[in-house]
């Protein structure tokens, strides 16, 4: 007990690092958090764009299409110049631009007459935004239809007469047909779904989590086996082993304070209204944080073992963290990542306890049969705490006995 109350006097006297690690670093994780979009469930939004039409054939078919064209898009005036048509594309100002050539209603009939290639109609089509793509998908769509049942009336025996009736029949089915579409909308899940600040905010608390534990315990333990101390610890009527659970009480105790911390606020800014509802998912989480973070307690005990300075702590705190977080994902998708190093993500603990927080975010329900392979990434993150944390133990015994 003396051990435990003598290194928490030494974490007290410390206080700076939990200030910059601990707080300033999940104040950071909370903008983070915050400055991220969530998408809503209210709804499908209809996007339109703002189009004009100029019909240089001022047939039945390019009158049909301009009317159509207008219908799904915001019409907007344009002179057939040029300079209209090169101000309208660079101030951006119309998305979508359909230039009718001459002869396209003739051209068309005689393609759906022969079975040839439909002719083509001139797009200006603006960079900026996808809103004129879609509209030229639209146009394109409403053209093959007007083909396919140009095509389908036969128009061989009855002159020109009924080949414009023909025409009409055509685009007026042609209409209906894409007006028939059935009407957008969102599938639920079974589940709530959790808001995607949070995610960003998980992901980034990786490398305070990391930094945090390792700092605090390797700083504890060099102030620790500071003579002055040592001698001081070490000649309390105590035996080794209860020494050893102090210290061992005293770097799960930074581990846990690091956990709640972060996890607590995460839940309380991003997911208090969804606690209940969210529950086993916001367990797993917090699982996949609490074994990442044995993984910073173990790291911290290993550097301490090995009797390294405070800005040798500081700068493994720092370059691990943020190694451990580029490798697990949480700064930048690992699929925009070679081969190799995916490969080589697989053998850090932060690579699971990612598998397993965006598992639970992307839980389309709470089944065991969900969650089950997100506790055993859990699982495997602890895995690699136990092994770090063995190799400190060797380490210290190696050195105890050098030392003897």
């Amino acid at each position: 007990m003396s051990t435990f109350k003598t290194s928490l006097r030494i974490l007290a006297a410390h206080r700076l690092y939990i200030l910059i690690y601990l707080v300033l670093m999940s104040v950071g994780a909370v903008f983070v958090g915050t400055g991220s979009g969530n998408a809503t469930d209210a709804g499908v939004t209809q996007v339109t764009a703002d189009v004009a039409v100029i019909d240089r054939d001022d047939s039945a078919v390019s009158r049909a299409l301009a009317e159509y064209v207008g219908s799904v898009g915001n019409t907007q005036p344009l002179e057939d110049t040029k300079q209209a048509l090169q101000d309208a594309t660079a101030k951006d100002r119309i998305q979508y631009i359909l230039i009718i050539p001459a002869d396209f209603g003739e051209e068309l009939q005689a393609a759906a007459q022969d079975g040839t290639q439909p002719p083509t109609v001139e797009t200006v089509v603006s960079y900026r935004s996808y809103m004129g793509s879609l509209m030229n998908v639209r146009t394109n769509s409403y053209l093959n239809q007007v083909y396919d049942y140009l095509r389908a009336l036969d128009t061989d025996a009855t002159g020109t007469q009924s080949a414009e009736q023909a025409v009409e029949q055509a685009v007026t089915l042609a209409k209906d047909s894409m007006r028939g579409g059935s009407a957008a909308r969102l599938v639920t899940q079974d589940a709530l779904p959790l808001p995607e600040s949070l995610k960003l905010y998980t992901l980034f608390s990786l490398f305070p989590l990391t930094a945090f534990c390792v700092v605090a315990i390797a700083v504890l333990m060099a102030a620790l086996n500071r003579p002055p101390v040592h001698s001081r610890v070490s000649s309390a009527p105590v035996t080794g082993r209860s020494r050893g659970l102090g210290l061992l009480g005293a770097c799960l105790l930074i581990g846990l304070v690091a956990w709640l911390w972060f996890f607590c606020l995460g839940t309380a800014v991003f997911a208090a209204d969804r606690i209940v509802d969210a529950a086993p998912r916001l367990g797993v989480i917090g699982l996949a944080l609490a074994a990442y973070t044995l993984n910073g307690v173990a790291v911290g005990f290993l550097v301490g073992q090995l009797r390294l300075g405070e800005n040798a702590a500081n700068a493994i705190a720092v370059i691990g963290g943020m190694a451990f977080s580029v490798l697990a994902g949480a700064w930048a998708p690992l699929d925009m990542l070679p081969d190799a190093v995916i490969a080589v993500a697989r053998l850090t603990p932060g690579y699971w306890a990612t598998q397993a927080t965006g598992g639970a975010f992307n839980a389309s329900s709470t089944s065991a049969q969900v969650l089950m392979p997100l506790l055993g990434y859990c699982g495997i993150c602890a895995l690699f705490a136990i092994a770090i944390g063995a190799v400190g133990l060797g380490a210290g015994r190696s050195r105890a006995r050098t030392a003897v």
